[in-house]
């Protein structure tokens, strides 16, 4: 078809072919151009997807030459804020949901969620209350419709979305607070409290790990499970004085570096109190949910997702890591568009309906991926 080979146009005046698709042997065909050798890694137990799709190599590229400069030179300001955030109004505001699904908007302890389920998933008693991401001052309940959609779909569950507390409205500690006062409401009303899975991306993958922590020094029950994708997982991950262990240099397709120390302060401005640690890193005795966590090769994220994992599996806490190769920044948003994210998506549905006990079919399996894996050393420019 014309769109097909339009596509194909397009992809080779930016230097990038088809390969192999997310999910093929690499006997299938010859490995993904620019391949670089089996990835390292620091937790060794990781399912490494190698393969990347001809999509996600255009839209990495994409990223890097037109968001990346923008974000790198634009000031961190009330007025760049308020000026992302009427983008994303105008955007939710062209946005639809699926003809299958049919949102609900109400309140969980005075925070604004949306409720939906989807017409064709699996008989489900779940609920996965999700945190959207978006660096605690961008995004919201419409931009992550179709990501809360595809869970439904996959898992059969109901999914909320927050609407929490975001810049400049409120620090980082309101948005815990918000996330902690939904998650506690939501055990109150629930059928099913044992069955509730907690899932975030980025900034949402923070406070997914907040309201586990949060959970257990409550007393309150504890999540079935927590599903991290590229999760933001303490508010110094630019630190590299940390006895984390790094074994990729970070190329963030999204962020860079030097703009975390720039919003930190704003994230905690001065008075601001988070309830329990600030760094879910250091309430890893306090989590015990099963753990699913997604994070791509070359983020600045990836080396404290890692870490995270490390730190539970020595628990005895149950955890699953997934490391993408050729992916940006909390890909398993962007269902729609990638072939990885929807995979990613997947193996999270089938991680949460087996913590819940309703996993009543063969778990998804992506032909390329593997364990065994070389972790190598530490190379000495990249270390931290």
């Amino acid at each position: 078809m014309w769109i097909s080979a339009l596509i194909d146009r397009v992809a080779a005046l930016v230097g990038i072919g088809r390969g192999p698709a997310a999910g093929a042997s690499a006997s299938d065909g010859p490995l993904p151009r620019g391949y670089r050798g089996p990835m390292r890694v620091a937790y060794d137990s990781a399912v490494v997807h190698e393969a990347t799709s001809w999509k996600s190599r255009i839209l990495q590229r994409t990223v890097r030459l037109v968001f990346q400069p923008v974000l790198r030179f634009a000031p961190v300001s009330d007025r760049t804020i308020n000026l992302i955030q009427r983008a994303d109004a105008r955007s939710a505001a062209r946005g639809q949901h699926s003809r299958h699904t049919e949102p609900v908007r109400f309140e969980l302890g005075g925070v604004t969620v949306e409720s939906l389920t989807h017409r064709y998933g699996p008989d489900s008693d779940m609920t996965i209350l999700y945190l959207h991401g978006g660096g605690f001052f961008s995004c919201g309940i419409e931009s992550h419709r179709r990501v809360c959609e595809r869970l439904a779909r996959k898992t059969g569950a109901t999914v909320i979305s927050v609407e929490y507390v975001q810049l400049p409205h409120g620090s980082v500690a309101d948005s815990v607070a918000d996330a902690a006062t939904a998650y506690a409401a939501l055990l109150d009303i629930s059928a099913h409290p044992d069955k509730i899975v907690v899932a975030g991306d980025s900034a949402g993958g923070y406070l997914t790990m907040k309201i586990a922590e949060i959970a257990t020094r409550r007393g309150l029950q504890p999540p079935a499970a927590l599903l991290g994708f590229s999760p933001l997982l303490s508010l110094d991950p630019d630190r590299l004085d940390k006895d984390i262990k790094r074994v990729v240099r970070p190329r963030d397709a999204y962020l860079p570096l030097g703009k975390i120390a720039k919003i930190r302060s704003r994230w905690m401005p001065e008075g601001a109190r988070i309830e329990g640690e600030v760094s879910p890193l250091d309430a890893v005795d306090l989590i015990d949910s099963p753990t699913f966590l997604v994070a791509a090769e070359d983020e600045i994220l990836r080396p404290e997702v890692e870490a995270m994992a490390l730190a539970l599996t020595a628990r005895g806490v149950e955890v699953e890591t997934h490391l993408w190769r050729g992916q940006i920044h909390a890909f398993p948003v962007l269902a729609k568009v990638l072939p990885e994210s929807d995979l990613a998506l997947q193996l999270a549905a089938d991680f949460a309906r087996r913590a819940v006990g309703e996993l009543d079919s063969v778990p998804t399996v992506d032909r390329d991926a593997h364990v065994k894996v070389i972790s190598g050393e530490v190379p000495e420019d990249v270390a931290g």
